[in-house]
């Protein structure tokens, strides 16, 4: 007759193999690459509405570094997308054609509102809307 030890000894083996073909079996059965649900212009209505300061950009953008740069020095952080860096960079700037017009970058908008370009960002800077649109003035 077993011993109460040896019984939860045995026990715990046989969960551990349980655990361990639930897991293997979840990993045959996982798809290869989780797709994203949500379509590009869903994607850029929730970064917009979701982020006090977010930047469409490029990496490589030297508009957009400065653009970057004007937050930094105002000690803001914003939410920055690089289109350059994403499969669907380029449907993101369809999406802010028909949303702005324009498809170049940077496209930055704050709290909401569409500021621009990085020339359009400056102006708003020297007049104090961005402060007013940031609430710090």
């Amino acid at each position: 007759m077993e011993t109460t030890t040896e019984l939860r000894s045995n026990n715990r083996r046989k969960f551990g193999v349980l655990v361990l073909r639930i897991s293997l079996l979840l990993l045959i059965l996982a798809p290869e690459k989780v797709v994203a649900s949500k379509s590009p212009s869903a994607f850029v209505q929730t970064a917009i509405y979701s982020n006090k300061i977010v930047i469409f950009s490029k990496s490589y953008c030297p508009h957009c570094r400065r653009a970057k740069r004007v937050f930094s020095e105002l000690k803001e952080q914003p939410y920055v997308v690089e289109l350059d860096l994403r499969d669907d960079g380029y449907k993101i700037q369809d999406v802010l054609l028909d949303l702005v017009g324009r498809r170049t970058v940077p496209q930055i908008f704050v709290n909401g509102k569409h500021v621009g370009g990085a020339d359009d960002l400056e102006v708003a800077v020297r007049n104090g809307v961005l402060q007013d649109l940031l609430g710090t003035t």
